[in-house]
Formats: C-alpha cells, structure tokens, sequence
C-alpha cells in the first residue's frame, strides 16, 4: 500500500505543479459526508461496469445531443470543423470567441424561477454554457444552473422531494477508502460517487436529525429521497441557499453547477417599510473553474490507479470535444497538445447562469440585491469599475451576510467579499453623473481569488482573475430620488442576541484547528482526524442550551463553515469585511488567520457538521462534527437578559423605541 499511495501522491503532486499553467486547475477544494455503520448511514452500492459512472440513462442520445456538427464524443481522431489541426483550437480561435461572447447584445438578468413547497429537485446534466470559449459543458445540476429559487417562511414545514435522475455509476468501492483516511489534499482517493447525491439546506437554523438536515443520508442513481425541514416560528428573515453534501462528491457536484437559493421570507413588519419596498433582484453566482472539476471528473474514474487519460463522459465540451484531463501531466489534453490558461480555463462567473448580463435600475431608486455564492474553491470580490468608462455612482450599503441581518444596518461597503457557500443582501442606489446622458452605464467587476495554503511555513501565493460581472443601466425616472436609508436594528430571534458581553463558562471555550497543509482535518482542542470512510467520533460533545466560545485558527485558507447554528465574531483584527458583532455560518477573512466566535446552541440536538468550505478540502476529509447532547428543544436561559425584546415564537412586532436619554 506504501508504495501505491507514495505513486499516488507523486502523480497528485504533479497535477498540482502541472495545473500550475492553468492558473487555478490544480488547487485544493474541499467537501464532506459519509458513510458506514449506523443507522444515519448508508453506503452506495457496487456497479459492475465502472466505466458507465457518468453516462445518464439517455447517454448515447445525450453524446450525439452535444454536437451534431462535431459528431460523439468518441469520434476524435480528426480535423473537426475548421477548429485547426487534429480539432485542437488555436490561440486567435479562442480569442475571436471571447470578443464575440463580449460583443454579443446582452442579456437583461433573469431571476431563477420561484417554488415554495412542496418542491420537487431534480438532480440531472445540464448545460452549462462557456460562450468565452464557445458551446457549453455538459455537468450535473438541477435542471438549470442555478436550480429554482425556494421561498419559505418562518415556521413553516419544507418539503423537498430529491430525485437522483443521474445515470448509473459506483458509489465509494471507486474510492481507495484507505488512503482517503490519510489526509493529504489533492488526494485522487477521495474523489468518488459522483452520481450519487443528497442535500444540504445550507445557513438554516434546522434538525440534522431523521428527515431533516441530514447529510448522512443520500439518494442513489435512480432513487429519491424525501427531505423534511421544520424552521422554527422565530428563524430570522434571510439568503440562504442549497446544495448537494454528498461526501467526496461535493466539489464535482455543488461546485459545479448544482445549487440554488433558498429565501426566508421576513415577517411582515419585521423591517423598517423602506427596506420592505425596495425591490429584490436574487443573484445566484456561479463560479465555472472548467479545468478543476475536469480533474476531479477524471480522479473519480480512477485514471491516477490506471495511468491514463480518461475518457469523460460529464464535462465535455460541445465546440471542442475531445478536450479530457490528463492525471499525470496535470493538464488539460487535446490530442497530445496541453492546454494553458491562454485558451480560456481561467474562472469565469455566470449571474443566474448568464454571462455578464444587464441589470437595468431606475435613478434614485433603492433595490436590494440578494447574492449567493457557488464555487468549488475559489472566493470573489465584488465592486464597481472606476474608469473613464463609470457614468453612474452606485452606493452599496450592506444589511445582511450570511442570512442575518447586521446588528446596525445599513452598513456603508465599497466592495463584497464571498467565499464558497457566502450570501450578502446589499441595498445598491445608482445616480447618473451630472452630465451623464441617460440611461447611463457602468460595470460590476469580479475578482475570483485562489488563496491556498500556506506550505513549510511559506508566505501564501495569491492567483486572481478579475472579470465583469454585470453591467449596470441606470434609466431615467419619473420620480423624485430616494433618501438616504436611515440606521436600523431589527428585532431578533433569542437564538440571534448579541453575545459579545456574554460570560462563557472554561468548559465551553474550545479552539478550533484548520490545519495549514496537512492533514486535512478540523481539529478541535488537538482532536480530530481526516474524515475519510465510514462516521468518525466526534471532534467534542458539547450541551444544548448553552453558549460556546471557539478561538478559529487557519480560517485565512479555509473558510469555516457550521451548520444547524451560525456564530457570532467577538474578535478579529483589521479585516475590512468581517466585523466583531457580524454573524456567519461561513467565514474567510481577507487578511487575518485567526478569530473568537461564539455560538448560541439553540434547540437541536445531533451532530452538527463543520468543514472547510472549499469544498475538495472538505472531499479530502477536513470535516468533522460536534455531538449535541441534552433534551431536544432546550434554549439558552440567558438570551433574554441580555435583550428582553427578544423572541422564541411567532414575531410578535418590531421592537419598541428606546425612550430618549434624560439626565438625572
């Protein structure tokens, strides 16, 4: 076995050293769930033909569907279509795609299609569409990138009907569950399954317990699952979104392509009446790095153990073919020929699945804008151009992250930082300048950050790709500009008080390890272990009903992602973004390693999962779980001391006016 993963290792090294050439192919990601004993796990079945892993039950038709000017997928062993020698593209071709995906009319943004429950998913290949390079990719998702957008309220009883509509494919016998349990990132042995699935309800305050939250849980190809989340009467208005959790298929699946969002609906009077005005515009990001699940896709049908180039069946790209990802080389292979980040793998960044559509706004008027956040690995920087080209000024004002609004908001920002699985609700207003004509124009940029881990103690090295996002047409309007939006605070759920001036008890203060390099692991007080095959033990047992305080250690390469309860910062040091007071469920800092937080534990009891939310770090095994004991339902005593308008049921009004100061 030594020598076998010593080999693996190698060739896993040179991927990364290969991918080097592309920019972001070969960096770590990172995922979880499981499988073992226990009655909350259920292993995948064995598949007697390995090589059927992605092939749909429509699969010759869908070969044929992706080009019938190409021919299949197979037919690789000629010119095709002007693309030049043997089919492989040249340098100009490509560039002539980019300006013509660039001077294309575009489109004005789409919202995804609303569903509230019950709600049937599908989880099915779709097209992914690359028009800065031509066609599109074949890649799984629920019948569109992104998938519909589920609307809920508080208290409500969500139903969600998974349908796994992916072809046949083996379940974890495709994985060397031995050396997965190792640790190492960019380990080809824990990339597998990648057509069985589940679902995360990603930043709802719900059970991971039966029908619930349940990441141990899973539909196989073929099979459905029903999903039942009970929110509490008092979860807070919010962005959330969902995904597959499926471990050592979450990188291939969430990252490429299958999510959506999920909103809460605010309680009716539960916000100040011009932020219930405003008009919302759901933005789903869609970040399409094509060389890294062309690798993944290539790891979990085994091509390290074989030493060849697989023949991939998912992630095929219509105008080219023939492209598949060479394991040993680290490269994306066109008939011997290597390509590099000059053909067009670099990140790019679909809105609702488009690409660099137009968001037309009234001047003056306030909108709010609800982003969500997908990718594999990488984070993104949102912000204005400022160029001779900017007609327009646009004032960004920040009343949410993560789905819980600011303990004072609005909150003035001059960019949003996201990292995988991230949401931020940002009230945006556009004025044209004076003499602007109207409509008058600017752009939203995108920056997509690979920051990856530090290595012997090294400085980090920091690749971006910076893009436009969308355009922005500010019209004309008939009214009169609104005001500047005055400061508010929103009355809370007891779950969400403000624990900053909260005493914790020694026994309830843990630090929280996300190592650097090696192992892949999250590590609480010293412990825990990769999480490869089967349910590890928990990284700590902690009750219910009470408050906890963790000092984060490596969250500048991994952001850390909780679910079932979000945490509050009590402690950072100059970051620009993320705030002592803020709450998250997933946090990446821009320049700090380290930060205190604490978390409410608030009614449920189970495990409640923590990972590294790039999400090959998390298939790699950088997960683990807190085991909640005590009596289901047990809430925090102390939540209403430290804010006596606070609520546990139904929202009972917004909160009564501080009376004015008087001297005495």
């Amino acid at each position: 076995m030594a020598g076998r993963l010593a080999r693996r290792w190698i060739l896993s090294s040179g991927a990364l050293l290969g991918a080097a050439a592309l920019g972001s192919a070969g960096t770590p990601l990172d995922e979880a769930t499981s499988c073992g004993a226990g009655e909350e796990a259920s292993c995948p079945g064995p598949v007697e033909d390995a090589s059927a892993m992605l092939q749909t039950r429509r699969g010759s038709a869908l070969a044929e569907e992706v080009s019938p000017q190409l021919g299949p997928w197979h037919q690789a062993d000629k010119d095709v279509g002007g693309l030049g020698p043997m089919g492989a593209p040249s340098a100009q071709q490509l560039e002539a795609a980019r300006k013509a995906a660039d001077a294309a009319p575009m489109q004005e943004l789409a919202e995804p299609k609303v569903v509230r429950s019950p709600v049937t998913l599908k989880m099915t290949q779709v097209k992914l569409p690359t028009p800065w390079i031509g066609g599109y990719f074949w890649t799984r998702g629920y019948e569109s990138i992104p998938g519909p957008t589920i609307r809920v309220k508080p208290g409500e009883k969500l139903k969600i009907i998974l349908e796994n509509d992916l072809g046949p494919g083996p379940g974890y016998e495709g994985c060397d569950m031995a050396n997965a349990n190792l640790g190492f990132f960019l380990n080809p042995d824990t990339i597998c399954a990648l057509n069985h699935t589940n679902l995360h309800v990603h930043g709802l305050h719900v059970s991971s317990k039966g029908k619930g939250d349940n990441i141990f849980r899973h539909a196989e190809p073929g099979k459905k699952e029903e999903f039942l989340i009970d929110l509490p009467k008092n979860h807070m208005g919010g962005t959330h979104l969902y995904h597959p959790h499926f471990h050592h298929a979450t990188a291939a699946q969430a990252g490429g392509g299958a999510h959506g969002a999920i909103v809460v609906d605010d309680p009716k009077g539960s916000l100040p009446q011009y932020v219930e005005d405003m008009p919302e515009k759901v933005m789903v990001l869609s970040l399409a790095n094509i060389a890294k699940i062309m690798r993944l896709e290539a790891w979990s049908l085994g091509t390290v153990a074989k030493g060849d180039v697989a023949e991939q069946v998912m992630w095929k790209n219509s105008a080219y073919p023939d492209w598949r990802w060479n394991p040993v080389s680290g490269t994306i292979q066109e008939h011997g020929s290597a390509a590099s980040d000059n053909w067009g793998l670099d990140p790019h960044v679909l809105v609702n699945g488009q690409y660099k559509p137009k968001l037309t706004l009234e001047e003056g008027k306030w909108y709010r804008l609800r982003f969500v956040f997908a990718s594999v690995e990488q984070r993104v920087e949102i912000h204005q151009v400022e160029d001779a080209e900017n007609q327009a000024d646009c004032n960004f004002q920040l009343l949410a992250k993560d789905g819980i609004y600011l303990h004072e908001a609005p909150r003035p920002i001059d960019r949003v930082f996201l990292a995988s699985g991230g949401r931020a609700d940002v009230a945006v207003q556009c004025k044209c300048g004076f003499l602007a004509p109207r409509p008058c124009h600017s752009n939203l940029n995108f920056t997509a950050v690979w920051q990856p881990m530090g290595m012997m103690g090294m400085a980090p090295t920091i690749e971006s790709t910076t893009n436009r996002l969308f355009h922005i047409e500010t019209k004309k309007s008939g009214q009169p500009h609104e005001k500047h939006l005055e400061t508010f605070s929103v009355r809370r759920p007891c779950y969400l008080v403000d624990l900053r001036e909260v005493s914790v008890s020694r026994k309830n203060r843990h630090k929280v390890e996300l190592p650097m390099l090696y192992p892949m692991a999250v590590k609480v007080d010293g412990v825990g272990s990769p999480w490869g095959h089967g349910t590890p033990p928990p990284m700590a047992t902690i009750p219910v009903g009470q408050v906890q305080e963790w000092h984060l250690q490596g969250i500048q390469y991994h952001p850390y992602h909780l679910h079932v309860n979000p945490y509050q910062i009590v402690k950072i040091w100059s970051d620009p973004y993320f705030l002592p007071g803020d709450w998250h469920d997933t946090m990446l800092p821009t320049n700090i390693n380290f930060a205190t937080v604490r978390v409410n534990v608030d009614t449920f009891t189970g495990k409640m999962i923590a990972h590294c939310h790039l999400l090959e770090h998390e298939d790699n095994g950088m997960m683990g779980y807190w085991q909640i004991e005590g009596k289901e339902g047990t809430k925090w005593p102390g939540a209403s001391k430290v804010d006596p308008q606070c609520y546990d049921g139904d929202f009972p009004g917004p909160p009564t006016p501080r009376p004015p100061f008087a001297w005495r």
